[in-house]
């Protein structure tokens, strides 16, 4: 009998504790307020380049330059892929500071310094801004001919550009458009 009221007692404070604990949680609690407005604007690219072709073993540059007049860009979203190679992947770099507001630079892709296929590859990069919103600019295409000189020299434009980052291609180097390994090739950076 003693243990019976010693539990009712137990279950009496835990109850009360619950009850102050509450109301203390529900004095401290805020009004939500409104959530603002989505930002209207969509981020724009103002210009790109990148060589048509350069030689194999060499470290492709892709200058891009963007600006959002809401200034909430998130990054930049890149689809490589090697035409005739059945290989693409998936790649976004980072926008943050005030690049988000407009940036100008370059993303770097490393190329394969061998490869068992003879003549040259097509390597297609399509890229499109995202902001925080989830607006997207237009899409920006260019395609670079591997395994041939290099025909045009970076503008002048560019020589103020910063790294913006570095994606990465997992290229076909099987013969004959098999792949090399089979293994999937959509692994972001």
């Amino acid at each position: 009998m003693e243990q019976e009221a010693l539990y009712r007692r137990i279950g009496r404070s835990v109850l009360w504790l619950l009850v102050l604990f509450s109301a203390g949680c529900a004095a401290t609690v805020q009004p939500k307020e409104a959530a603002a407005p989505p930002k209207p604007n969509p981020p724009v690219f103002d210009d790109s380049f990148t060589v048509s072709s350069m030689w194999l073993g060499k470290v492709l540059r892709i200058y891009v330059e963007g600006h959002d007049p809401d200034g909430d860009m998130s990054h930049i979203w890149f689809v490589v892929s090697q035409l005739g190679g059945h290989m693409w992947s998936n790649h976004t770099v980072r926008l943050e500071g005030s690049k988000q507001a407009n940036f100008k630079g370059y993303v770097e892709l490393p190329t394969p310094s061998f490869r068992s296929r003879s003549g040259w590859e097509t390597l297609r990069i399509e890229m499109k801004i995202r902001d925080q919103v989830g607006h997207y600019s237009g899409i920006r295409v260019h395609e670079v001919r591997l395994g041939k000189p290099t025909k045009e020299e970076v503008p002048s434009k560019w020589a103020d550009a910063e790294r913006l980052g570095v994606i990465y291609f997992d290229f076909d180097l099987g013969g004959d458009g098999e792949e090399s390994d089979g293994m999937d090739s959509s692994w972001a950076h």
